[in-house]
């Protein structure tokens, strides 16, 4: 069989043109490597998918931000929102735009996608790693790893990035797009934990903080995020420090030294001032409790003891300067950042295939007519919160289009 159009990788972006297609009746064959589609799909947001967000803007994404643009105009959160209404999935979205399936489950969006293609007629190819897409009398033919060969007129690469190997991922879709002479932005890992030296924080693991956590180079601010900061073994995490880990490796690849500056009271006017009128009403409070009712206690302890103060010192015995010392710890602790965690824990993949290689409107390649790619594999990524699935989709789904007005044009 010849088919309309080959789909390589059964992610969240190949799903979904898969569903736009063969809702137009097209003949789409969907090529996994894996023995099942969406495994990485399940992981997301926790296991409840968040799959899109209300507030999407260029500004959220990174690289070819243009293509971001161009998706986001084409396809914005609310249209994905009635797309996955129409395909049976509903949602709802809390109070920062983020939209869930009402289920809280991401099997409830893979199943939604899933049973659409199934129902449509899309046939679906497990086990079939992608060993080579060439040109051929049909289209394109692809050939997989253990023999088997699929061809059509039209052929979309959404393999994915290289972020979560355990889930799949890795960077076929670069190799092929590569073989059409696409050129490929330097990779690594975004949206993944900062590590630091582990002295500074290792008796810390497991604990959390609510807190505003600052990027800096030398003594600019390049980033900051606010929300729950999370201490590992090896560094800084939960989302509002895995936010800044783009930005920290882009600088550390340049050679650029950079760190981190976490405040547990960013509200506070004057820290040291507070802690001042707090010695004076607690005098005979030991400091490895000083900051007890601030902090979790062992964080507050390690941050008595960085700046210098004896934990079983009492609260009264502080002097100003002591003061001084901690609030600049509670208001302004500062870390050096060494690198991030590897893409075995990344969220998402920073670079990939250039943009200047593809029409921003179609998703087509200039370098081979019929070709398209959507989602990771692109040189586009966002933040945490829904923006990554966002540009998965309307990527995916301005291909589709494309792809079927190209059919359609040659069927005239």
């Amino acid at each position: 069989m010849i088919y309309d159009v080959l789909i390589a990788g059964g992610g969240a972006s190949g799903l979904i043109a898969a569903c736009d297609l063969a809702r137009r009746g097209r003949r789409v064959a969907l090529l996994e490597k894996q023995d099942r589609v969406g495994r990485k799909l399940l992981s997301t947001g926790n296991g409840r998918c968040n799959l899109t967000n209300l507030r999407a803007r260029a500004a959220d994404y990174h690289g070819a931000r243009q293509a971001a643009q161009a998706a986001l105009k084409a396809w914005p959160p609310g249209r994905i929102v009635k797309y996955f209404e129409s395909i049976g999935l509903f949602c709802d979205a809390d109070e920062a735009g983020r939209v869930y399936p009402m289920s809280r489950q991401a099997a409830s969006v893979l199943d939604a996608l899933r049973l659409f293609c199934d129902e449509n007629g899309v046939e679906v190819l497990t086990g079939f790693a992608v060993a080579k897409l060439a040109r051929g009398p049909e289209g394109f033919r692809a050939e997989s790893a253990d023999g088997r060969a699929a061809a059509a007129k039209t052929a979309l690469v959404c393999c994915g990035g290289l972020a979560a190997p355990k889930l799949g991922a890795c960077g076929d879709g670069y190799r092929l797009l590569e073989g059409f002479g696409h050129r490929i932005e330097p990779r690594f890992p975004a949206v993944a934990a900062l590590k630091t030296p582990p002295e500074a924080v290792r008796g810390l693991k497991g604990i959390r903080a609510e807190g505003k956590i600052a990027l800096v180079r030398r003594n600019d601010v390049v980033r900051s995020e606010s929300g729950e900061i999370l201490f590992a073994e090896y560094g800084v995490s939960g989302i509002a420090a895995m936010q800044l880990a783009r930005a920290a490796n882009e600088l550390l690849n340049r050679g650029e030294r950079c760190g981190v500056v976490l405040s547990f009271v960013p509200d506070w006017e004057r820290p040291d001032l507070a802690l001042v009128a707090r010695a004076k009403e607690m005098p005979k409070r030991k400091m490895e409790d000083f900051l007890t009712g601030i902090l979790p206690k062992r964080l507050g302890q390690s941050l008595v003891k960085s700046a210098g103060i004896a934990l079983d010192a009492a609260a009264g015995s502080l002097g100003r300067a002591d003061c001084d010392r901690l609030a600049a710890r509670l208001a302004g602790w500062s870390l050096p950042v060494t690198g991030t965690q590897g893409f075995d824990q990344a969220q998402v993949t920073a670079g990939g295939a250039s943009m200047k290689d593809f029409d921003v409107r179609t998703m087509q390649s200039l370098r081979a007519p019929g070709l398209f790619a959507a989602g990771e594999v692109l040189d586009v990524d966002g933040d945490c919160g829904g923006f990554n699935l966002q540009w998965a989709w309307s990527s995916a789904l301005m291909a589709a289009e494309s792809i079927e007005a190209r059919l359609s044009g040659a069927n005239d």
